[in-house]
């Protein structure tokens, strides 16, 4: 829910949780979003926050 939500403010637990989850980049971060919440589109925004949480931001 923080990745959908994507807010500035979610921006530290969203780097603890891909931490906790052991998460290993932003493709697998989104596809964990797509597999929990189906029917609904992950916005463009959580990109940029999970590019930062990953630190591969362009």
């Amino acid at each position: 829910m923080k990745i959908m939500a994507a807010r500035r403010r979610d921006a530290d637990d969203i780097r603890f949780l891909v931490q906790h989850l052991n998460l290993g980049s932003v493709e697998e971060a989104l596809s964990l979003c797509s597999d929990v919440f189906p029917d609904e589109d992950v916005p463009p925004r959580a990109r940029l926050v999970l590019e930062d949480a990953f630190g591969t931001t362009p």
